[in-house]
């Protein structure tokens, strides 16, 4: 193998790829990157069996051929080097890849490519694309929903639910619930859970692209997702996910439209008074023309804020957490945010006014605490 390659061209694809290279693994295998030199293309793969990711880039090859070196060695070398031409030649016999570049030259131990992982071969005939910049936009909103928890598989993953209304991507941890749709043509009925953690990187490969191909593997046990010269492969979990529809309420007694950013500064200042602990709370007071919020904690004190907003309905009072809330208006680019509850008990659902879809909202569970909701006297 022989061949020169832009340093800055090289070091993008390793970024794009880096996060499917686990730092630790019984496998050595698995702590390399293959690269597979071809007419005109160096193409780099990584995985950690449960997530994958190649990449194709321009290249002078003068000599194909394939090979694994180790990922994070070759990586951060690549990423301090001049942004010079890299060349890249396989010594067959040393088993080493020189990499040289300007004045620097680091000769790489290497392994067999016969030993990278095979992943499970697409279907093409079921492949469906996808318009890229809405999906993109739908995972930021969703994606961050899912559980952390792995003792809870199911809600660590994205539900991709094909059915008659499109495409409703879904993520819940028992605290909180998102839901996005997109309009999808001619896509069969059908249920992908895919990890949060390959969805999350599915929406840093869209970049600008214009559309994703997802390819499901035989038996749906994998899919393929495929973005310009970018293919990220997730192994999908098997199980049922909760049905969303039931979880979202249907109707609410007090509606409050407010002002996205000095909500989100409100909650942020929130935050830092509501206690200790992940379950920090602050106290929504729905009045007329108005939305207070409350937060105290016995070490930190407390906060108030008065914002003008318009009431529907009933005024009334809800308490939730602060972490969850603030993750949700960080996802929102709309000038004006909708908020429904039916009782300090039930779930506060939001949605951005005006946008085009009126299937994408959050559903956030409440703090239970009643004392947290009455409003103190002197108020």
């Amino acid at each position: 193998m022989d061949i020169t390659v832009n340093q800055s061209t090289l070091a993008r694809a390793w970024r794009l790829l880096s996060r499917a290279t686990p730092t630790r693994s019984t496998l050595p295998i698995l702590q390399t990157v293959r690269l597979d030199a071809q007419t005109g293309r160096l193409n780099l793969a990584t995985t950690d069996l449960e997530l994958g990711m190649t990449t194709s880039l321009v290249a002078n090859v003068s000599d194909p051929g394939s090979v694994c070196v180790p990922a994070r060695l070759f990586g951060e070398s690549v990423a301090q080097l001049p942004n010079e031409p890299v060349r890249l030649s396989l010594n067959p016999e040393g088993h080493r890849l020189r990499l040289s570049c300007g004045r620097f030259i680091a000769n790489i131990a290497t392994m067999d490519a016969a030993e990278f992982p095979v992943l499970p071969p697409p279907e093409a005939a079921r492949a469906l694309t996808l318009e890229a910049g809405r999906l993109r936009d739908a995972i930021a909103r969703v994606a961050s929903a899912a559980a952390r928890d792995d003792t809870r598989p199911i809600l660590t993953t994205v539900l991709f639910d094909f059915g008659q209304d499109g495409l409703t991507l879904a993520a819940a941890d028992g605290f909180r619930l998102a839901r996005a749709r997109l309009a999808v043509v001619s896509a069969s009925s059908q249920q992908l859970l895919v990890p949060a953690r390959a969805v999350t990187e599915l929406g840093r490969i869209l970049g600008d692209a214009e559309s994703v191909r997802l390819v499901p593997t035989a038996e749906s046990r994998g899919a393929y997702f495929v973005a310009g010269e970018t293919t990220l492969f997730a192994r999908l979990i098997e199980g049922r996910f909760p049905d969303v529809e039931r979880v979202i309420p249907q109707d609410g007694k007090t509606h409050v439209t407010i002002e996205t950013t000095s909500f989100r500064q409100a909650i942020r200042v929130a935050g830092l008074f509501g206690g200790s602990g992940d379950a920090r709370p602050v106290v929504l007071d729905a009045a007329p023309g108005r939305l207070y919020l409350r937060a105290r904690g016995d070490e930190t004190g407390d906060a108030e804020a008065d914002l003008s907003a318009e009431l529907e309905d009933d005024p009334q009072s809800i308490a939730v957490n602060t972490r969850l809330l603030a993750d949700v208006i960080d996802t929102i680019d709309a000038a004006l945010v909708r908020l429904s509850w039916s009782s300090p008990q039930t779930p506060i659902v939001l949605r951005e006014v005006g946008r085009e879809e009126a299937a994408d909202l959050v559903v956030i569970m409440p703090l239970a605490d009643p004392t947290l909701v009455r409003r103190p006297a002197a108020a």
